[in-house]
């Protein structure tokens, strides 16, 4: 199954959208390119928003009101005790999380017929990397048909802040994109919308199409690979058929899942 439109309403509540580009500019090491290309902004390639974009106007838009949750589950490794106070705090909180997940995901399957998490991950991880191609590159009508109002608004100033384009490149999938969220929000009797957060883990790599703007270690640094995890959240109006996903933004990574060199000591 091809994915419809990846389009949706783009910000979270804190700046957990941010764009390579502003970090670019201060890179003095490896350490500070891998923590800019972290921070790289959801994208897609041309091909790709032929396919998944449709036009500004065409199906009812709902302005942006927020992340329906930011909960992931622990791995149990990382839970506490089960018997001592917080464990019991935390197997409730897991459990009336588990039921929303598993109500959000029948909705969706109500709304979507054949929908499948695994399959959407995948598509999501391919609109992820054709968005940041686009915003690589600077194209604002890619990002435009992709991309949430707050979202786009974002990139585009990040864009027009920059002194260059750059060219990104994704050169591996460390471990295949998961789909680790999915929630649900009525907003009337008609009206139903549906959030994603699909993990992506890969190694990435972006190089400046001018090295003016940079000294030749920094430069020299921006062109290594560096593994780059990201919690992308799409969103649509699943009760629209004709409505497209978009990407939202982005979910802040717990600090379990970074990637060991990107953890605070």
């Amino acid at each position: 199954m091809a994915i419809v439109g990846l389009r949706a309403s783009g910000s979270l509540r804190r700046p957990m959208l941010q764009s390579m580009t502003s970090t670019f500019y201060k890179c003095q090491s490896s350490v500070i390119a891998r923590q800019a290309l972290q921070r790289t902004a959801l994208p897609a390639s041309a091909s790709l928003v032929r396919s998944y974009s449709q036009p500004r106007g065409q199906h009812f838009v709902v302005s942006e009101f927020g992340l329906f949750s930011d909960f992931v589950p622990q791995p149990w490794s990382k839970r506490p005790f089960l018997l001592s106070k917080a464990g019991l705090v935390d197997a409730k909180t897991h459990i009336v999380e588990r039921a929303r997940e598993i109500f959000s995901l029948l909705s969706v399957k109500y709304y979507l017929a054949g929908w499948k998490s695994a399959e959407f991950a995948a598509e999501a991880e391919e609109l992820y990397g054709a968005m940041n191609e686009a915003f690589a590159q600077g194209d604002l009508k890619a990002l435009d048909s992709i991309c949430m109002t707050t979202m786009f608004a974002n990139l585009k100033a990040e864009i027009k802040r920059r002194k260059t384009n750059f060219e990104w490149r994704k050169i591996s999938t460390v471990t295949p994109p998961k789909t680790v969220q999915i929630r649900l929000g009525r907003l009337t009797s008609e009206v139903s919308v549906a959030q994603v957060v699909v993990r992506i883990d890969q190694q990435q790599a972006a190089v400046p199409l001018s090295r003016k703007s940079f000294n030749s270690a920094a430069a020299a640094a921006l062109g290594k690979p560096v593994r780059v995890v990201e919690y992308v959240v799409l969103q649509r109006i699943v009760s629209d058929k004709n409505s497209p996903w978009a990407i939202y933004g982005k979910m802040k990574v717990p600090e379990w899942d970074l990637p060991s060199d990107n953890k605070s000591n």
